[in-house]
């Protein structure tokens, strides 16, 4: 066994815990977006405190044993810089809503009852929803460059083409459940 070898467990390791994490916001924002009572909403709200911890540690790993795999394979290349770029990218996406998704979940999640019409509207901002089909585009096609090793104008049509599936199916596809729609968890 090689320090390499561990270098890339844990790289592996970093992405599989990115992808866990993508799961759960995609399930609790499903959920909050159906949400009508503010004790729904703090259920859904509640899956966040995993997706708080997971993302940031994952995203440590992919830098950190990203970088050490970069220096002992004798440098970067460009699909290793693009995918670089593109974790840079998903990094920002998910700080971004995530500050914005915090707000709207902490103004509504507050008291007991029906949601009002205003604080479902925030949970259902389209915001949330294009940020996280972005990432998972994003991630997605780092995965493909991580092991396809393509050239670069071949890396750049994969990481603009995975951007444009995600922006065409989110823009058809992220209308907001109807108001009167529960959502209760299951488990």
């Amino acid at each position: 066994m090689t320090l390499y070898a561990i270098a890339l467990f844990l790289h592996i390791t970093g992405a599989l815990g990115l992808f866990a994490g993508f799961a759960l916001e995609w399930t609790a924002l499903s959920g909050l977006r159906r949400a009508t009572t503010a004790e729904q909403a703090r259920e859904w709200a509640s899956i966040f405190r995993f997706v708080r911890g997971i993302g940031p540690v994952s995203v440590g790993l992919l830098l950190v044993f990203g970088i050490y795999l970069t220096v002992a394979s004798g440098g970067p290349t460009p699909w290793i810089g693009l995918g670089f770029l593109s974790l840079v990218a998903i990094m920002a996406l998910g700080a971004v809503s995530g500050v914005r998704f915090g707000r709207a979940a902490a103004s509504t999640v507050v008291g007991s009852g029906p949601l009002s019409v205003h604080a479902r509207e925030a949970l259902r901002r389209p915001l949330f929803v294009w940020s996280l089909r972005l990432r998972v585009a994003l991630a997605l096609a780092v995965v493909f460059l991580m092991t396809v090793k393509p050239e670069t104008p071949v890396a750049l049509a994969i990481v603009a083409g995975a951007l444009v599936l995600a922006a065409l199916a989110t823009a058809t596809t992220s209308r907001a459940a109807p108001m009167g729609a529960a959502a209760t968890p299951r488990g």
